[in-house]
């Protein structure tokens, strides 16, 4: 796997063997095998792999570990200080040495020796249980091994970014080689890893595994004849959609407005390309109120809704999120596109300090802006759910970009829900958050897509013929 980040985790999908473990134990040897050779010729790295518990390092992680890298054959097994020293030969004929340390966080010696180490990588076995703190701290053990000492500068290296010269935990062409990466069933809602998940920061990958009923799912094939069908026999639905279908657990506070969304079908697997023909509209949903929020998205040849941009903003008035924000990106991203604004009926009123409506302030700004059909949250969901639901060609009806709409897929993976009110019933209308604005501009734009291919919205006024009545009886 190419690397473009220091760090990268990788999303478990599915229960059992999906291979996800696997993958974690593969990369260890394929990041060691890439750190630069020590003074005495000796590739050496030092890796520590993370579990909640010493007993389910016992139980799971070991055992996986040893079944690939078989102690005495690949290396050597010190069971009581739990280390394995990894130890072949590279394609160059140089030696590669890694230490791996298992390390279990119900011990709290384990967690001080883990938090005074200094290592290259780290692995996190199903991350969800891990605190954030550890996690963190994890984070600044990293690259510490092999240090100058060990691996000296090199000319050819130059220097970083603060000006010192390159040398330690580095490739052989002088690039970091600290990483940290995990595996793991997918986390419930609410949690630090689902915030973390919906939207990492720049230096991390994620990678969701598709569902183990779906036909990209290329691990099947090694277990049991219909193993995910027997084992959804007799479980809930959360259970379900967490270990089959790699969905975030349900949160007990509310219930997702978006059942029917699955984040493998809907989201593209590349960026969208918008069809910038000078034909076709770009059809900006927005939701304008304290934090206005815009999604930018267009109907497509097959009918498709393709939404290729989801803005939002925090606390900031309209003007100046159009001018910073909104106004930027489309000359950017969509240069010369023909755009029509649809936006809440509600935005005709007056402002008081200037007499001025939403739609005024739009028109200064160079906007063509329409007043969708209505502001019902019931329409407004339903038109969403309409492109959510459809197939086209085996496709989804709706499709997201990948980079660009990470609030958008937040909501729709669960953050956007009806909240529980405290007899355990469901609020009529959902729960006003940071979710719930970006979803407020997708429903309108849904809404105008809609009509638009239901026939509903007449570009063009129609030539009526006159026909002579001559011969009618």
């Amino acid at each position: 796997m190419e690397e473009t980040h220091n760090y990268v985790t990788v999303d478990g999908a599915v229960h059992h063997n999906s291979t996800k473990t696997t993958a974690g134990i593969m990369k260890i040897s394929a990041m060691a095998m890439q750190m630069a050779k020590c003074k005495d010729g000796v590739r050496r790295s030092r890796c520590v792999w993370i579990r909640n518990t010493v007993q389910q390092l016992n139980d799971t992680s070991i055992p996986d570990f040893l079944k690939w890298f078989p102690d005495g054959q690949a290396g050597t097994f010190e069971k009581t200080n739990k280390r394995f020293t990894l130890r072949f030969g590279a394609a160059d004929g140089s030696i590669v040495e890694c230490e791996v340390l298992f390390r279990g966080l119900d011990d709290t010696n384990d967690v001080r020796r883990l938090l005074s180490l200094q290592a290259s990588f780290a692995v996190m076995d199903e991350f969800r249980e891990i605190h954030q703190d550890i996690f963190e701290a994890v984070q600044g053990r990293l690259g510490r091994y092999p240090d100058g000492m060990m691996v000296p500068h090199r000319p050819e290296w130059g220097v970083d970014e603060a000006g010192y010269p390159i040398q330690g935990c580095v490739t052989d062409d002088g690039k970091q080689n600290k990483h940290i990466w995990g595996m793991s069933n997918p986390p419930d809602m609410e949690t630090f890893w689902e915030e973390f998940m919906s939207d990492p920061p720049k230096n991390f990958d994620i990678y969701i595994q598709p569902s183990g009923l779906s036909e990209e799912a290329d691990w099947v094939h090694l277990l049991p004849s219909m193993y995910y069908q027997n084992l959804m026999e007799g479980k809930g639905e959360e259970y379900i959609d967490v270990y089959i279908h790699a969905k975030f657990g349900r949160s007990l506070s509310g219930r997702p407005v978006y059942r029917s969304f699955n984040r493998e079908f809907h989201v593209s697997k590349t960026p969208l390309r918008p069809i910038l023909n000078g034909i076709r509209p770009l059809i900006i949903g927005f939701d304008f109120g304290l934090n206005p929020s815009a999604v930018i998205g267009q109907l497509d040849m097959k009918g498709r809704l393709l939404i290729y941009s989801a803005l939002t903003s925090d606390g900031m008035g309209l003007v100046r999120f159009l001018t910073t924000i909104l106004k930027p990106h489309l000359a950017n991203k969509f240069p010369g596109a023909p755009i029509l604004v649809v936006g809440d009926p509600a935005g005709r009123a007056r402002v008081q300090t200037d007499e001025k409506t939403v739609y005024d302030i739009l028109k200064q700004h160079g906007f063509k802006a329409i007043e969708a059909k209505t502001n019902s949250i019931v329409a407004r969901v339903s038109a969403v759910d309409t492109f959510l639901n459809r197939q086209i060609d085996g496709g989804p009806g709706l499709l997201l970009d990948p980079e660009d709409c990470t609030c958008l897929v937040k909501g729709f993976a669960g953050r956007y829900r009806y909240k529980r009110k405290k007899d355990g019933e469901m609020e009529n209308e959902p729960e006003k958050n940071e979710a719930s604005h970006p979803q407020d501009a997708c429903q309108y734009l849904a809404l105008h897509a809609d009509a638009q291919q239901s026939g509903f919205l007449e570009t063009k006024r129609r030539n009526i013929k006159v026909a002579s009545a001559v011969g009618w009886t």
